[in-house]
């Protein structure tokens, strides 16, 4: 053999032998066995504390919110209250308006009433539309019904009390006269 390849063969024996492996489950076995019992007791009950901490903050969490919206409620609820004590006020309004001869009192009562609809709609309040409005059973009370032709199916023909609501709560459902189809005799 040459001189070169006996040195290559000689050069790889000697890298082989600086491979050193290490078995490291073996080593982190030992390691968990020294593990003192102390501190397995003090994790396991900063563990705990931590669950009991966060169960606690969630339970905080969940009260405040339940609470807001209570608190949200008992409010609309109150102005809710307040609003159709004053309904039939202005339903008083409308009727002396429809009798009344006397123009300066015409224009005093339509004065008082719009200052009342302003006062409501500042507090959110909001008439329902309902006079050629699509009758809708979650906002009207349908009290009368007339036949009609079919453009006017469905449709309100006459209010006969107006309806309000605060937001999406009705506070009063309109009273109204629906158009429904012929019948045939």
């Amino acid at each position: 053999m040459a001189k070169s390849e006996k040195e290559t063969k000689r050069k790889t024996s000697e890298e082989k032998e600086d491979v050193i492996s290490f078995d490291t489950e073996s080593l982190v076995r030992e390691e968990e066995k020294k593990v003192d019992p102390e501190v397995e007791r003090l994790s396991a009950e900063l563990k705990e504390e931590k669950d009991n901490y966060l169960r606690l903050r969630a339970d905080y969490e969940n009260f405040r919110r339940r609470n807001q919206e209570a608190t949200l409620r008992a409010r609309q609820d109150g102005l809710s209250d307040a609003v159709e004590a004053i309904l039939p006020v202005i339903d008083s309004i409308d009727r002396a308006l429809g009798i009344t001869a006397d123009e300066k009192a015409k224009e005093g009562l339509q004065l008082i009433k719009k200052q009342i609809e302003t006062s409501l709609s500042q507090l959110g309040v909001s008439e329902i539309s309902s006079d050629g409005a699509v009758f809708d059973h979650n906002l009207h009370n349908a009290v009368q019904r007339a036949e009609v032709e079919d453009s006017e199916v469905g449709k309100i023909l006459e209010t006969y009390q107006r309806g309000y609501k605060i937001g999406n709560k009705v506070i009063r459902y309109a009273m109204v006269k629906v158009g429904v189809e012929k019948q045939e005799e």
